[in-house]
């Protein structure tokens, strides 16, 4: 049976104003229990003025974490390449986002609770529980060498266990290895500070920060590999990862979302991804999906790409399932 298990999903005001139109698809295929939306104040204003329902509120994001305290550590951490001045608040964001991602575990009521990024939307339904009651890790294909360099920083002999990857847009968190994992971290005495974010920022090379040195999926689906893969069933899950650039996120339809869905679970629209010149018109034609796969689509379009994320399938990749 199926756990109880409210979504949490941070986001920025800009990304809400982006992607909203589609919230209404989000809220009808995340069959969770609540749906929380975790960012600033203005955020919380677009989803009191959105009207998703009732299942769906706000968190504000600085009664989890403040941000202000993150931003000072990063300034003192980055104090020897900043002359005098401030990490843009901006520059913060992407390292605070994950660590709301962990913190949630200390206010969370459930035994899971599941992170979904703002900017990708599900296809359709989506389940995250096995019928022998076990929740899924998804796994996908991609590898950034920076984020186990800090790993193993963070818990030496930590490293890579698996040939997949845990970057899937969402996580279903276990509450009680969330609090596990943040406390070995915090008990890491060869890194400064206390708390863990601080820990995981100043594991980073300065010179590195800005190369986004850290994955708090990659980090928990890797040492659930290591020290509880009894809790999971690992699956193969198939995002849209550059969505943006072939759909317009304020005019794609549910007719898209019904052909997406054959071999999609969920499509993101990244917000530095514009539809491309030669991309328009092309995966939302109808008279294209009448005749080809979203898949078989994608597998031309990535033919004639230069470089960047390669979508892959279970046939023609790697095999990502050593725990189940």
């Amino acid at each position: 049976m199926a756990a109880h298990y409210d979504t949490y999903i941070v986001t920025t005001a800009q990304d809400f104003k982006r992607i909203g139109r589609q919230y209404g698809w989000l809220v009808d295929n995340l069959p969770s229990g609540r749906l929380l939306f975790v960012g600033s104040e203005e955020v919380g204003m677009l989803v009191k003025d959105a009207h998703l329902g009732s299942r769906v509120s706000f968190i504000d994001e600085n009664d989890v974490l403040p941000i202000d305290i993150v931003w000072d550590v990063l300034n003192d951490h980055m104090c020897s390449l900043l002359a005098g001045d401030t990490v843009p608040r901006g520059a913060v964001g992407w390292y605070y986002q994950q660590f709301l991602k962990l913190q949630i575990a200390f206010r969370c009521e459930n035994e899971y609770y599941m992170m979904w990024d703002g900017d990708t939307i599900p296809c359709k339904p989506i389940e995250m529980f096995a019928a022998d009651g076990r929740p899924y890790l998804d796994n996908k294909n991609e590898y950034h060498e920076l984020y186990f360099t800090t790993m193993e920083k963070l818990i030496p002999g930590m490293r890579k266990t698996i040939r997949g990857s845990f970057i899937s847009e969402h996580m279903m968190f276990h509450v009680q290895t969330v609090i596990e994992l943040v406390s070995e971290i915090e008990e890491n005495r060869l890194l400064k500070g206390g708390k863990f974010w601080e820990k995981i920022l100043r594991a980073i090379e300065p010179i590195q920060i800005h190369q986004s040195a850290f994955s708090e999926f990659e980090t928990y689906g890797t040492y659930v590999a290591i020290h509880r893969p009894e809790l999971y069933r690992i699956r193969e899950w198939h995002s849209f990862r550059l969505g943006g650039e072939f759909f317009d996120p304020n005019n794609i339809c549910e007719r898209d979302y019904k052909w997406l869905a054959q071999d999609f679970d969920a499509i993101s629209f990244e917000k530095n991804h514009t539809i491309k010149e030669g991309n328009g018109n092309l995966f939302d034609n109808p008279r294209y999906q009448e005749k080809l796969s979203p898949r078989k689509m994608l597998e031309i379009a990535q033919e004639e790409a230069k470089g960047g994320y390669i979508e892959q399938w279970g046939d023609n990749a790697l095999k990502v399932d050593p725990l189940a």
